[in-house]
Parts: C-alpha cells; structure tokens; sequence
C-alpha cells in the first residue's frame, strides 16, 4: 500500500514537473515570436476586457446585495396597475392605510413608507433647492443608519427636524460640524437640522420601475418626517411602502396577509381611492431598484460573450496557421519518444499562457472601460458609480480566460495531434500545410465568427432603428433653441395667491425682456387619476396631465396648432386646448372644437387641439392632456412652474442671464433645473442610448474581428494552393476566372455564416422586444441590410486575396513548388 502511495506521488510530481517544463517552453516559444504574440494577447485583452466591464456592472447592479441589514428579505410594495392606462403613475398607499399595514400585519420585522419631492431649503436670503425623502415607519432601522452628527428623528416625531445626507452637508455647509440645531425654512416651514448621515449612507428606494432615472441622477440630500397620517380633517399622504419579511415568511404568505387587511379596510372605507386589491404584489427591492435594466444588462453580457467566441475563433484561426509551420518540430519530437498527450498538453499549456496574458492585459483593459460606462451611463443605471473589480470580477475573469485559451487551443492541438508524424518528415512535405482537414476547420471558424457578427449587428440595427424611429416621431413641439428651469414658490408671503401671481407675471415680463428672446411662458403639470365605480369589475385607473399654462408658453416651446385656436386673454376660465389623444378618446372621429369635456366634474369647451406632447420622454406613449390658462384657472396648492424661453441661437447663452433677473425678484426663490429642452430630451432616452452605445460597440468590434477573419481564412488558401492556381493559368485559365474562383470560395464560406447567424438572430432578438420602439424584433428590413450589408463586405475583403491570386506567374508557381 505505502509502495503505491509512493510511486502515485512520484507520479504527481514529474507530471507537475512535466506541466512546468511545458510552461516554460510555451514561454521561449511566445518570446521568439513577438508579433504572433501581441496580436493574440491583444485580441484577447478586446474579448476579456469588455466581459470583464460588463459582468463588473452586472455584479454591482444585479448581484451585489443593497446596502442596508439583511438587504435580501426587503421588499417593496406593487399596485399592478398598467402602464398603458397610468404612463406616469407611481404605486403608492394611502398614509392611513399604510397605519393600519403596519399596526396589523405580523409576517413583517419592519415597515417603512415614503416618498421624495422638490423643495426649497432657507435661511435669510440664502435658499437653495434640494431633493428631500419623506419618511415614517422603520426606516431608519431598516436601513441600518446611524447619524454621523447629531441625532435622527423619530419615527412618529411631528414634522419640524430635518437630517441632512453628508454630501449635501459638505456641498452647502463646507462640513460645518456646528449645523446642528440651525433654523432654517423648508418651503416656507420652519425646520430644524437635527443631523447628518454618514458618508456611506445611500437611498436606493425608487418610487416605481420606471423611476431609476431619478434615482440614479438625483441623489436625496434631505429627510423630513412624514406628516401626520389620517383619514380626514387632515392632509391625505400618498405613500410608497417598503417592508422587511421575518425570517423564513415566504413572499406569498406575507401578501396574502396585506390583502386580508386591505379587504377589510375597503368594507370600512367603501368610497376611498384604491388601485385595486387583486393586483397588489410584493417585489424584493432590489429587483424594483434594478427595474428594466435587468435585461438590458444581461442582453449585453452575452453579447460580450459573442465578441469573446468570435475573438477565440479568430485566435484559433491564427494557432491553426501557425501549426502548420510546426508540424515538423511536433514529428520530431513525437519521433524522440514524446507521447500525444504529452503533445497536446504542451499546446494547452501554450494556450493557457497566452490566455492568462490576455486576461491580465484584459483586467487593465477593463478599468478603463469601466470608467467608460459610468460615464456614459450614470444616468441610466443605478449604482454604477459602485462598480469595482472586487473578487467575483476576479473570479470570473481568471475562470473566462482559461476558458478561452482552452477553446482556442483545442483545435489546434487536435490538427497536430491527427496528423502524420511520417509524412511531416519527409523532405519538403509538411511545412506549410495543414492539408484540406484544417482548411475545412478554418472555414468553418470564420462562418461561426460571422454569424455571431450577425446576431450582434442586428441586434444593434434594432435598437438603432428605434432611435431613428424616436426622433422621426415628433415629439409635439420644436425643442431647439429652448431653455427651460424649474421655480417653486416657497414661504408664507407666497399664501396670498395674488403675491404668486404678481412674482410669476414679474418673472415672465423680465424675461421677455432679455434682448433676443423670442417668447417666453410658463406652466404648472399635474397628473390627475380618474378610477371608475364600477363594482361589477376590478378598478380601473385612468390618468390625465393638466397644465396651467401663462399664453406665451406654446410659442416658446415650439408647441403645434392642429385645430382650432390658441387661448387668449379674453377667454372665460373654462377655455381649453387638448391634445390629440384626449381628442381621439372622448370624442373620436368628431370634431372637438366648441365641444364640452368633464374635468372632475366640471365642464370646459375645447377651443384647439395640439400636437401630442413627448416632453418628459421620446418613447413615452402621450396620454391625454389639456391646457388650461394661467392665472384663472389658479388651484389650492403651490405651483412648481417651469419656465420656458425661446431664442434665435444656443439657449444656454442667456442662462446666466435669466437666472440673475429671476433671482432679483426674490433671492428666496431659487431657479433650479437649468437646461436646454433639448438636454431634457437627451436625457430621457438616456438608458435606451447607453445599451445602443454598448451593442453598438461590441458588434462593430465583432464585424471587423468576422472581416479579418474572412480575409485570413482566404488570403491562407490561395497561399496554400498557388500550386494549383499555376497549373490552371498555364492550362489557360484567364486571371477573371482566377478571381471569380476565389471570391465564390469566400462567398461560400459568408453565405453559410450569414444564413446560421439570420437563423440564431431570429430567436435570440425576440429577447430585446422590451428594449425596442416600435420596432419588431423580427424586422425583416433590419434583418435584410444586416445579411446585405455583411456579404458585400465579405466579397471585399476577399478581393485583395482574388487579385494576388490572379497575378501569380505560372512559371515561378510551378518552379517554387
């Protein structure tokens, strides 16, 4: 027993000797042939770098846990209302429901409600804007904070302290550690800070699946208490839920519960507003915060997976050509005794060499792509700016690399390993050639590269379509050369309604006043939602948008007359415009103009309709809206105005300039949001233009790794058979038909990538259906130029190798060989 023990460990130490001496081989081997060496280093460095970015964001985003106490048995609460009939609605309770959840439910450790506004943040005649989160229930412990200054208060604390997040204490304070106890207003309230957070301390609650955008671009810099919480007598509170699940209570049990309560709520409180008990639903909340990215990423890792196989392809295309050179040194040294296996580890072990090359040379790599897409994508993808390469990117770059250099490397050893040992050391013979066998495995290499090229082009011919098709759509108005900001009026001077009228007309007269503005205007948007009382059938929601809007507003935004009339001073309060879809739901194919609508139950006359309005989204389906006239109209509640203003030239040349005359009506008042309608546009599709950059990126990497390829495989072939080529021309083959022959060789080889690539897309694009606009997956005219677009490119790159072989001498041909 112990003399088998023995002779096993000898054995594993001459094979790790074996596996060393082969290592160090590989190496000497790689060195003698520095351009060979780069190339492939490089070429894997593309393909492991951009997986290696790519699964980092997929790491933060989606696999890293948030970042608060047992993160993963928090989750958030879902109505279930669709968007098609509430494009911007977002989930939320009543603040009296959210009392009771919390006072009855027992499959709950904790439950916290909130929701995030705008405000205006002052003290004497220092006010700034900030983004402030209203919060009651267990937020604070859910969230495991702690403050860094002063205190954090209470959950059932009546409004009236206010904690402050650290970057926004260092932005506006410069860390002043004496902060603590300072009045100040919050929209004209008197609060009082109480404290700072840490550093380290990130609100990752979004208000609904669409609303990463927000999250991602504006960060909370403030918390208050939510108001008092009641019935009536009272303000009514909408808020957003999230709860933490006792340990080992299923998802599905907890609902249950939540609805029981909800039932019993809605038979005591029949004519409340409620979205509908059948579709409440429980999500964990790091599958709310991650929203529609989930798939756009995972869309993305596996098309950096394809530009990594199309690399490996190409690799093993270069290994293959060069075997052919060393099919003489590996029939010496079979004829010395070495075995085959010892002969196909020492070209894995060369493989596997160049492989964790390029896998370092891919890590550096990723870091600066890294840094690439959290510039690109800071406003599209939550927590981007987390992404590190921590020891799972490690992992998974170590695991990727080996990988690829087995892939690689396998083909190669198995030509060698088939061939004839005998043959190759015969004189003259096998030198350069690997024989028709490995001519066959080349070709089929480069028709594998092509239609994985294909799959990403169209892919990304998709998405560049719906662009296309987002900006061919208009949006309902002329953005160009607009400016808009933001003012919400803060303070008990701003209660009279007349004082808010007088700043607002002062405002809008000032900045008319600008030399070169061509109109300038105002507007206040609200969303209103409409649930039918039908009790035969489950709740259903409609939602309107209002806007009171001063009379130099549509001009200034570009907005377009279809029917009808503009509104005009002289118009009675019940004058309104409509868009095109409020237009077409209420009234159909009949004419709306002098028609009356019900507006919560009041009556207006439509006096125009408008062009559907895409101004918060370009791919945002418009609902109905109507347009009604400032100041008549004027409502309870403050206004949060945008104001609009239409120049000849670039808009944010008078940016400074509007926001100094704004600021001398009342330096109270801030102007916050300063930016080109344009700009707002931009932004709005910012996640679709992130994952088009992207794609875009991998799959014209992928179209000149499959062109290079082509052109390889081919420019090895004439080489191979300039012998034959002689032959023919001295036979009198004219050098066109030498041409043709090659070009039709090519072809042969893109036709068949091309028809295996059309035929994968058409089942893997059905998965981007979500991350189109108005486009099919299966559009045949993407499909079509793709297909079209990549033959013909093929035919290119074969045409310098058809025009050497052409003008081979027949003479020197035969001779040489």
């Amino acid at each position: 027993m112990e003399q088998g023990e023995d002779t096993r460990g000898v054995w594993r130490v001459a094979w790790f000797e074996q596996l060393l001496q082969d290592v160090r081989y590989g190496l000497r081997v790689l060195r003698r042939n520095p351009t060979f060496t780069s190339v492939i280093v490089l070429t894997l460095a593309l393909g492991i770098g951009v997986n290696t970015a790519v699964f980092s964001v997929v790491n933060t985003v989606l696999l890293r846990p948030l970042p608060y106490p047992d993160a993963k048995r928090l989750v958030a609460y879902s109505d279930g209302i669709s968007k098609s009939k509430a494009e911007n609605f977002k989930p939320g309770i009543e603040g009296a429901d959210f009392s009771e959840w919390r006072t009855q439910a027992k499959s709950f450790e904790g439950m916290a409600g909130y929701f995030y506004y705008d405000a205006t943040l002052a003290a004497s005649n220092d006010a700034g804007q900030v983004q402030v989160a209203s919060i009651t229930g267990d937020f604070w412990a859910m969230t495991g904070a702690r403050p860094a200054l002063g205190r954090l208060f209470e959950p059932a604390e009546p409004p009236g302290a206010i904690v402050l997040s650290h970057k926004f204490f260092e932005r506006r304070f410069g860390a002043d550690s004496h902060i603590v106890g300072k009045a100040m207003t919050l929209d004209g309230q008197p609060v009082t800070i109480a404290g700072v957070l840490p550093p380290d301390f990130q609100f990752l609650f979004p208000q609904d699946r669409t609303d990463i955008a927000s999250i991602a671009s504006n960060e909370i810099e403030a918390y208050v208490p939510v108001p008092p919480l009641v019935r009536s007598g009272g303000q009514r509170t909408r808020l957003f839920v999230t709860a933490k699940v006792k340990p080992f209570v299923p998802i599905e049990s907890a609902l249950t519960e939540l609805r029981m309560i909800e039932a019993r709520i809605l038979r005591a409180y029949p004519d409340r507003w409620f979205a509908g008990i059948p579709r409440m639903g429980l999500i964990p909340l790091q599958e709310k915060m991650v929203g529609n990215v989930r798939r756009a990423l995972m869309i993305l890792q596996v098309a950096g997976m394809f530009v990594l196989l199309i690399a490996c392809a190409n690799i093993a295309n270069l290994l293959l050509a060069r075997a052919a050179v060393r099919q003489r040194e590996i029939a010496i040294r079979s004829a010395i005794g070495a075995g085959a296996a010892r002969v196909l580890r020492q070209f894995l072990a060369e493989g596997l060499v160049l492989a964790l090359l390029g896998g370092c040379s891919g890590l550096v790599l990723a870091r600066l792509v890294i840094a690439m897409i959290a510039g690109l994508g800071w406003y599209a993808v939550p927590r981007l700016a987390e992404t590190t390469i921590d020891a799972r990117v490690l992992t998974f770059t170590l695991i990727v690399s080996l990988a690829s250099g087995l892939i690689f490397s396998f083909g190669p050893a198995i030509s060698l390993y088939r061939s004839s040992p005998q043959n190759a050391l015969k004189d003259g013979a096998g030198s350069s050639s690997l024989g028709s066998g490995g001519l066959r495995v080349r070709r089929f290499l480069v028709a594998f590269e092509l239609a994985l090229a294909i799959i990403l082009l169209t892919g990304a011919g998709l998405m560049m379509k719906s662009f296309w098709r987002m900006y061919a759509n208009p949006p309902g108005f002329a953005p160009e050369n607009t400016l808009v900001m933001k003012v919400s009026l803060s303070g008990p001077q701003y209660a009279d309604k007349g004082r808010e009228v007088s700043y607002l007309s002062e405002l809008v007269r000032r900045i008319e006043s600008v030399p070169g503005v061509q109109a300038a205007g105002i507007a206040d948007t609200r969303s209103y939602l409409i649930q039918s009382k039908d009790k035969t059938r489950p709740p259903v929601v409609e939602q309107f948008q209002e806007s009171l809007v001063s009379l130099g507003y549509f001009g200034a935004i570009g907005m377009q007359l279809v029917k009808g009339r503009w509104l005009t001073q002289s118009d009675p309060a019940d004058a309104t415009i409509i868009n095109e879809t409020m237009a077409r739901r209420v009234f159909g194919d009949a004419d709306p103009i002098g028609q009356r609508i019900d507006r919560l139950g009041r009556q207006v006359r439509v006096v125009g309709v408008v062009a559907n309005l895409k101004y918060s989204k370009l791919d945002a389906d418009p609902g109905p809206e109507i347009y009604r006239a400032y100041p008549q109209n004027l409502g309870p509640g403050r206004p949060m105005m945008t104001v609009a203003v239409r120049v000849p030239g670039d808009p944010l040349g008078i940016a400074a300039a509007s926001r100094k005359l704004i600021s001398g009506i009342d330096p109270t008042q801030p102007v916050y949001n300063v930016e080109s309608l344009q700009q707002v546009l931009s932004n709005s599709i910012a996640p679709r233009r992130f994952n088009l950059f992207l794609l875009g990126t991998f799959a014209a990497a992928a179209f000149l790794m499959a062109v290079v390829g082509i052109y390889e495989v081919v420019a090895y072939s004439v080489t191979q058979r300039t012998r034959e080529i002689g032959i023919r021309m001295a036979l009198g083959a004219q050098r066109s038909e030498v041409v043709r022959m090659v070009v039709r060789q090519a072809m042969g080889i893109a036709i068949t990538g091309i028809a295996m690539g059309l035929a994968a897309a058409l089942g893997l694009t059905r998965f981007m259906a979500s991350l189109l606009y108005e486009v099919k997956p299966n559009d045949p005219s993407t499909f079509a130029l793709v297909a079209i677009t990549l033959a013909a490119t093929a035919a290119l790159a074969s045409w310098g190798p058809a025009l050497k072989a052409a003008l081979v001498d027949p003479l020197i041909a035969l001779r040489y060989e």
